[in-house]
């Protein structure tokens, strides 16, 4: 049988840039209530929160999966049960936005805003957890009816204030039609 995928994407680890403990708490207590559920916890496989996520998924006897940028193991965070040394830079960001059954954004610079908007094209269903700073606090303002990033209208971005809200959500998206249609290579999803 197969498992619910829940990707969780948000700042990366940058050298001399600390990030807020807030921020990465919330990173672990979503990773646990991913692992809690019975998901499968999916990221980008290096350090913040993506690290902080995992971490709390290893900490419930999750199962986590990482796609790193680089083309070696040597940046996978330690808690990965899985780490795909793609090599593919930022374009592995594809990958998360369109593999996962549903996105959980916690934070974010511009590679998660570039997650998001690849999640947003494809269809995968994204909860934003508000309050987590960056992208996950400026992008309403960004948005058609506070909910869309274009008039096409291809996912509905769903806001929470809290981990166990945004898993909650992100469960319940996952049952619900996607999107169809867009550009050929694009139709269909993971979870079809």
């Amino acid at each position: 049988m197969r498992k619910t995928t829940i990707g969780v994407i948000g700042n990366a680890a940058r050298p001399g840039v600390e990030l807020a403990p807030e921020l990465l708490q919330a990173a672990r207590e979503v990773g646990r209530r991913i692992a809690e559920a019975g998901a499968v916890l999916v990221n980008g496989g290096t350090g913040g929160v993506m690290e902080a996520s995992a971490e709390g998924a290893k900490a419930a006897a999750g199962f986590t999966i990482g796609f790193l940028p680089q083309a070696d193991y040597a940046h996978a965070n330690d808690h990965l049960d899985v780490a795909f040394p793609t090599g593919m830079g930022t374009m592995r960001n594809i990958l998360t936005a369109r593999c996962c059954d549903a996105i959980i954004m916690i934070g974010g610079g511009v590679g998660t805003l570039n997650e998001l908007t690849i999640a947003y094209d494809v269809g995968t269903p994204v909860v934003v957890l508000r309050g987590t700073g960056g992208w996950s606090d400026r992008i309403r303002d960004s948005l058609v009816d506070e909910r869309w990033l274009d008039e096409r209208r291809s996912a509905e971005l769903e806001f929470v204030d809290t981990p166990a809200e945004a898993v909650a959500l992100a469960l319940t998206a996952v049952s619900r039609p996607r999107r169809s249609g867009g550009l050929q290579a694009h139709i269909g999803h993971a979870g079809a």
